[in-house]
């Protein structure tokens, strides 16, 4: 009786495992500044619960298996920066490095391990947060290589810092053949979400589809945030529910 309730316990822990937290996939541009709107977005509702908390007392994410991919091609036989500067992109080959920084963070620090984000989120959320130094403070992207590469060479290391986060590590990632790898394959992600828009947000898979109502015009950082949030802790059980003080507090306006 003992080793049947056993490996029925097993049974149930295992057959739960996916639905007691929450699968969030993220797609942004890197410089982009309707991103780094809902990256804070992201960081007050759901991360801190709109409560101004830590993560740990306030926000769901120790429950989420997290990532970010981003914008971009590399195309064959060519680097990112090689194909953005052909294509004229509007962020320029810039971008190409600030990806694979971000990136390298993810996967050195856990990926999308369920609540491995607490060790890569704060840098990520730092270098978008940072996005006007990073740009020389136009729309597109630094008037040349040189005032790019000074700008960069403050703002990882700083990033890295505050986030406790191995700089040189990250940055041999994202000098290598790692960070190469690492950006081809979440561009061949975001590249199969085209159908749904730009800069998607899914939990557990499923597109959530007001969560860019305002994408363009009027980026509204509470909006992304609720929405996101609202989501996530309806699609976690009551016992994981319960555990989150974001979702605990969590009222409908609907």
């Amino acid at each position: 009786m003992a080793t049947f309730s056993l490996v029925f316990g097993l049974a149930l822990a295992s057959s739960n495992r996916g639905v007691l937290g929450a699968r969030v996939e993220l797609h942004y541009e890197s410089l982009c500044k309707q991103c780094q709107v809902h990256v804070a977005g992201f960081t007050d509702d759901v991360i801190h619960g709109g409560l101004e908390l830590s993560p740990e007392s306030a926000g769901v994410l120790s429950e989420l298996e997290l990532s970010i991919d981003y914008y971009g091609v590399i195309a064959q036989n060519t680097t990112c920066e090689e194909a953005a500067a052909a294509a004229n992109t509007e962020h320029g080959p810039d971008m190409c490095a600030t990806d694979r920084v971000h990136l390298c963070a993810q996967s050195l620090y856990g990926g999308s391990a369920q609540g491995a984000a607490a060790a890569w989120w704060p840098f990520v959320h730092c270098m978008f947060m940072m996005i006007d130094g990073l740009k020389c403070g136009q729309n597109g992207h630094c008037a040349n290589e040189s005032d790019f590469q000074t700008a960069y060479a403050a703002v990882v290391p700083t990033c890295a810092a505050l986030a406790s986060v191995d700089a040189a590590a990250v940055q041999a990632c994202a000098d290598g053949a790692d960070g190469v790898a690492l950006a081809a394959a979440s561009y061949e992600a975001t590249a199969h979400t085209a159908s749904d828009g730009f800069a998607p947000a899914y939990v557990n898979g499923v597109y959530v589809d007001d969560a860019d109502a305002f994408w363009r015009d009027s980026p509204d950082q509470l909006l992304y945030g609720r929405t996101l949030l609202e989501t996530i802790c309806g699609s976690f059980n009551a016992d994981t529910a319960s555990r989150a003080a974001a979702c605990a507090n969590l009222t409908s306006t609907n």
